[in-house]
């Protein structure tokens, strides 16, 4: 199913000037109060949420932000072949990287180096695959693996934080390489790829079971390795998952821009698989 278009238009001074980290910050302390538990039925009404797919009872959930980042009921998402979706969510992107190091986004190019920040990964991907899933705030904001992997390293990236919305996107080309993230390389039956979890307003942490938070730096813990679908971290509030792929993956897309996506539904097929 194809997303309806953002026809919104944010002047890029107004997203300068609003004070992202303020309100990310009076945000965090509303979801995570008792208080917000009453905003949970209005929540689910305003966002569509299908409950049959929730994880245990409303009244298991003491805080909205509880509620935002729950879990599915087992069996809710099927596990397909080949590359799937980490999360649910919007393709905003789906392509090939090209062989200068550069990624583009909704037709704004920007250097991977710039994204990922680290040259060594930024050559191993060049001429390789990208995908982007946008998380709205309705979507389950889980993240999984997309295959059979293990976590190499991880860093975190400083940053601003710019929405990431389609609207947003627009008026500040470049914005996922401006705003805070999380970079993790992994190992695969396939070779290395690497995902990129792109913070934004409202997001104010990113949950990482692989790894924990020691003097402000993430360190990777030793001996994780998880299978395809399985669970690997996940957003406080909404944002933008990236998984980037070197050429030798050779994908072959399933899906195309523009299109809905829910966790564990296939992507792209492996022609090595």
């Amino acid at each position: 199913m194809r997303e309806a278009g953002w026809h919104i238009r944010i002047p890029r001074a107004a997203l300068y000037a609003f004070p992202k980290r303020a309100y990310t910050f009076c945000l965090r302390r509303f979801v995570d109060s008792g208080i917000s538990r009453r905003a949970i039925p209005w929540f689910i009404r305003h966002y569509r949420i299908e409950l049959g797919e929730v994880a245990g009872d409303l009244s298991d959930y003491r805080t909205l932000g509880e509620f935002f980042a729950r879990r599915l009921r087992h069996g809710a998402r099927p596990i397909e072949k080949g590359v799937t979706s980490p999360t649910d969510g919007l393709v905003r992107e789906i392509g090939r990287l090209d062989g200068r190091h550069r990624l583009w986004v909704k037709g704004a190019l920007f250097d991977l180096r710039q994204l990922v920040q680290e040259d060594s990964l930024a050559q191993e991907l060049s001429g390789g695959y990208a995908v982007t899933v946008y998380l709205s705030p309705r979507d389950y904001h889980r993240i999984h693996a997309p295959v059979d992997c293990a976590p190499e390293r991880v860093w975190r990236i400083a940053g601003s934080l710019f929405p990431v919305n389609p609207a947003s996107t627009r008026a500040i080309p470049g914005l996922l390489a401006k705003n805070e993230r999380v970079v993790t390389r992994f190992s695969s039956p396939w070779g290395p790829f690497a995902m990129v979890m792109v913070g934004a307003c409202g997001v104010g942490t990113i949950h990482l079971r692989y790894a924990i938070t020691r003097k402000g730096h993430l360190r990777l813990m030793p001996g994780q390795v998880y299978r395809r679908g399985d669970e690997i971290g996940h957003f406080a509030l909404g944002s933008t998952v990236l998984v980037l792929f070197p050429p030798s993956w050779g994908l072959e897309w399933s899906v195309s821009a523009g299109e809905r996506v829910r966790m564990g539904q296939s992507l792209a097929k492996v022609p090595m698989e």
